[in-house]
């Protein structure tokens, strides 16, 4: 199961749940009639979804009223792995990056990903190593090559990276 998102709060009084995403195309994710799980086995279906401000927010059938919605509180949302739809060749899904291992060309280990920031020009990593931390842009000038099944990152170190 792949999480995209946690329930942090509800949102007026008619059962509107405000959602923190971790997820790319949102949109996709909590299209109406998709079913979300919860860590439970049970699960939600998106009756209406929209985003504001970052945050997604999101009716489910059955929920409706703030009552319901609050004992939803920070409950996470799953999708199955096999929703997802296939990527093109250099194309990754968030949970493929996240938890990698950054290696440059000399193979010294840099860190592993603990965070990936969009931007809007570029996806940003952060990197977190033994004694430092830094942001990756995700972009072909640095990434030389990403293996998903080993969970490594190859890189081309320049000058001020890190």
């Amino acid at each position: 199961m792949i999480k995209v998102g946690t329930i942090i709060n509800t949102h007026a009084l008619k059962g509107e749940c405000k959602i923190y995403l971790v997820t790319d195309e949102a949109f996709d994710r909590f299209k109406t009639g998709n079913r979300l799980y919860l860590s439970d086995g049970s699960s939600l279906v998106v009756k209406k979804f929209r985003m504001q401000k970052g945050f997604g927010y999101c009716f489910f059938e059955g929920i409706d009223s703030i009552e319901k919605a609050e004992q939803l509180k920070t409950k996470d949302l799953w999708i199955h792995k096999e929703d997802l739809p296939e990527l093109d060749d250099d194309t990754f899904y968030y949970h493929e990056l996240m938890d990698c291992t950054v290696v440059n060309e000399a193979n010294k280990n840099l860190g592993k990903v603990v965070d990936i920031l969009e931007t809007g020009a570029n996806l940003v990593l952060r990197i977190k190593g033994k004694d430092t931390s830094f942001l990756l842009p995700f972009v072909q000038a640095f990434i030389l090559d990403v293996d998903t099944k080993e969970k490594v990152i190859y890189i081309k170190e320049m000058e001020g990276l890190r």
